[in-house]
């Protein structure tokens, strides 16, 4: 799983048992993240300016990596390749746009596979898309299947935060709202990778207009199922907080995000939530929701925060050689449940 904050590739070695009618148990054995090498960094974070080739070659480049990454992993865990029955890779998001039928995801499956010699599946959001889709989010599935017992909702704090629930037998789940892919950008620009435990941001003072303006846009006042992408984030939410300082920018990005996570809890009536992703680390932003929240707010382990959404994609990759569904249509708002994803595997084909 490559997130589109883009701090680092990470593998999760899970083993699922299907034998319980009831309840499906997991295993995370072994797990880590790999920092993208430089130049496939760079690329990514201008990946709007490059060239169809460039993109191309990108894609390659990723894969690439990808396999490089799990070699290391399976001889760093004396993991033997023969007990692994597939890799599920998500790849990275580039291109999200829903609305016009597309979402892609580089890191070229074929090339992985043949690189690897483990079969792969990949492109889990495509076929969602071409159905009507928004292709995302796909983790309610697994927060539905594995999670369910620890919380009444599920936040995702990546590069965007989205929210599952389950709500009489419907699955309801959405984006909320940037998260931390607007905050790396601007520490970037001062040379850090994040904003540490949200210590600049604690400096900060809230830009009422920024704050209202931002409030006001029609994503926010949307209904799920909705789903958001980078080209959004750049084109609508980032031109807002123009001539403002950094440590006011990720002041008032948090309040944002806290003013519609707490929006999202409290429409949903969710007495607990259960917080994963890069975000749950920053605690200046964990203050904050929980001085504003009624509920219980349930940190897990560092483990699960970090690799949550790899975890379930190799279930949902375990779901596909099943030939079970992987998506949840009232949360996609696809015609039907579907069973997405491309396998690769030439030496299948090699007899």
């Amino acid at each position: 799983m490559s997130g589109t904050s883009l701090d680092g590739l990470d593998i999760a070695h899970v083993a699922f048992d299907f034998s319980s009618e009831h309840y499906i148990d997991f295993q995370l054995i072994n797990c880590k993240t790999y920092a993208l090498p430089k130049p496939i960094f760079e690329k990514l974070s201008n990946v709007f300016s490059l060239s169809a080739m460039a993109v191309f070659e990108l894609d390659q480049e990723l894969a690439h990596f990808y396999a490089d990454c799990i070699a290391q992993f399976i001889a760093e865990n004396n993991i033997k390749q023969t007990e692994i029955t597939a890799i599920a890779s998500h790849g990275q998001t580039i291109f999200h746009q829903p609305n016009k039928g597309f979402t892609t995801q580089i890191g070229c499956g074929s090339t992985l596979n043949y690189l690897t010699k483990i079969p792969v599946i990949n492109q889990f959001r495509q076929l969602d898309v071409s159905a009507g889709g928004q292709g995302a989010p796909l983790v309610p599935l697994g927060d539905a299947l594995l999670f369910a017992p620890f919380a009444d909702g599920f936040l995702n704090l990546g590069g965007f935060a989205n929210i599952s629930t389950q709500q009489n037998t419907n699955s309801i789940a959405y984006d909320i709202a940037p998260a931390n892919l607007p905050m790396n950008q601007w520490m970037q620009q001062l040379g850090k990778a994040y904003d540490a435990d949200g210590e600049l941001a604690r400096e900060g003072k809230i830009n009422e207009e920024v704050f209202s303006k931002i409030l006001s846009l029609e994503f926010f006042s949307q209904n799920g199922p909705k789903s958001l992408g980078t080209e959004w984030l750049e084109s609508t939410y980032m031109p807002c907080f123009e001539n403002t300082s950094i440590p006011d920018k990720l002041r008032t990005h948090l309040e944002i995000l806290k003013t519609l996570c707490i929006r999202a809890f409290e429409h949903l009536d969710l007495q607990s939530v259960y917080i994963t992703g890069g975000g749950a680390f920053n605690n200046y932003f964990i203050e904050l929701l929980s001085a504003n929240y009624k509920g219980k707010l349930i940190i897990p382990d560092a483990n699960i925060i970090n690799y949550k959404e790899a975890l379930i994609f190799a279930f949902l990759g375990a779901r596909f050689l099943r030939n079970e569904t992987t998506t949840l249509s009232t949360v996609t708002g696809a015609k039907t449940a579907l069973r997405t994803g491309v396998l690769h595997d030439f030496q299948a084909s090699l007899g």
